[in-house]
């Protein structure tokens, strides 16, 4: 290989990595699906109207990231492996959706400001995360919601 080869090889390696760490610290968009690993994944609920929307019950796997005394969380890296899938997203809002088939799955999340959390899941279900030492003080409002859970 010429140096000129070399040099250009090198470069593509550098770009196709600085991307690679690009994406992983990007959002997912909000409230649009998106497939990974063939998977229709979502990043959404960090609205009441995006909560109350009636499509998001067509997901069998929800996840919610909720601090002490019940408030959302938003900012997670979520990593859901099982039944030869291996899912990685970042989510804004507090909710991640996601349609797996039925199983077992391993989720491993940091939440920042809140730590890094392990869990087995079953699909279809419904898992709320809690980290009890992230998050600040919770409207009366966001309690009334959460208790109605």
């Amino acid at each position: 290989m010429n140096v000129i080869s070399y040099a250009a090889a090198c470069a593509v390696a550098i770009a196709a990595g600085t991307g690679l760490a690009l994406a992983q610290s990007d959002f997912a968009p909000a409230d649009q699906p998106n497939t990974i690993d063939g998977v229709e994944t979502v990043c959404t609920g960090g609205s009441g109207d995006a909560r109350a929307d009636p499509k998001w019950r067509d997901y069998p796997v929800r996840l919610e990231f909720v601090g002490k005394d019940g408030q959302y969380l938003g900012d997670e890296m979520v990593t859901v492996t099982g039944n030869g899938h291996t899912v990685m997203v970042h989510c804004e809002g507090p909710w991640v959706l996601m349609k797996l088939p039925k199983g077992s799955y391993h989720v491993a999340t940091d939440v920042a400001d809140a730590g890094h959390k392990d869990m087995t899941i079953r699909a279809p279900g419904h898992v709320v995360m809690r980290f009890p030492d992230a998050g600040g003080q919770i409207s009366s409002l966001e309690r009334k919601t959460v208790a109605a859970k």
